[in-house]
């Protein structure tokens, strides 16, 4: 298992990939509208979600490997320092470290529509951005209840760029992954990848009376971001 990556394939065709609407809207920065709803706006949200559908192209690769500690450090396939992982890693026995992109397809229509159409630009944006946490979300849903049966729960989700884990960390996340070749998802000298709509992230496997509810920007510094996820959200296989 440690030195295997899998992928797994998503059709994005049932509950579990249900539309957020009320996350598209946070991310395009409308929140208000979840409120007080706009029929011009939510009706070419309708036409976003008919039109980038048929493009998405749902896919994760991973590893898990077992964790060792030493001196309440987590010991990890690459050099960190960050404490804000070693926090969100801690009482784990076991760590998750993958890869998730929704494809190109969504990219493609948001160029095209930029000049066109920049509302429907920027709906795209942040359907795009929903679609690929809502992946997120189901991996980790799936790998909770696959862990259940050893009695582990998994914590919140970790990304290189959040708190003190530094972007520079997707270097190696890519090169344990195989990134490129797995789920093809490049990394560029800006460390931006391509599908843009993709996702590195590392959580970890612990016992439920070393577990701790929240969401995945509880540990995050920057409490003015405007992405900032206030809701609690419950330990990942449990939230199905």
């Amino acid at each position: 298992m440690a030195n295997s990556v899998f992928v797994r394939t998503y059709i994005g065709d049932d509950d579990s990939f249900a539309v957020n609407r009320k996350e598209v809207f946070r991310y395009a920065g409308y929140g208000g509208l979840t409120d007080t709803k706009d029929e011009q706006i939510e009706k070419l949200l309708n036409e976003v979600i008919a039109e980038c559908n048929e493009d998405l192209s749902y896919k994760v690769c991973y590893r898990q490997m077992e964790l060792r500690w030493e001196n309440s450090v987590p010991v990890l396939p690459f050099r960190t320092d960050s404490k804000n992982l070693a926090k969100c890693l801690e009482g784990s026995s076991k760590v998750v470290i993958f890869a998730a992109t929704i494809g190109l397809g969504i990219d493609r229509k948001i160029s095209r529509n930029r000049l066109l159409s920049p509302t429907k630009a920027l709906l795209m944006q942040a359907y795009g951005a929903e679609r690929v946490e809502k992946l997120c979300d189901v991996f980790c849903s799936e790998i909770g209840n696959e862990a259940a049966r050893e009695g582990l729960f998994c914590t919140p989700r970790f990304s290189p760029g959040y708190g003190d884990l530094p972007l520079e960390t997707q270097k190696d996340v890519f090169r344990l992954l195989e990134c490129n070749i797995k789920i093809g998802i490049s990394l560029n000298r800006s460390l931006l990848m391509t599908p843009s709509k993709s996702v590195t992230a590392i959580f970890g496997l612990r016992e439920k009376n070393r577990a701790k509810s929240g969401n995945k920007c509880e540990l995050c510094s920057k409490t003015d971001c405007l992405f900032r996820d206030t809701q609690t959200k419950e330990e990942c296989h449990e939230s199905t």
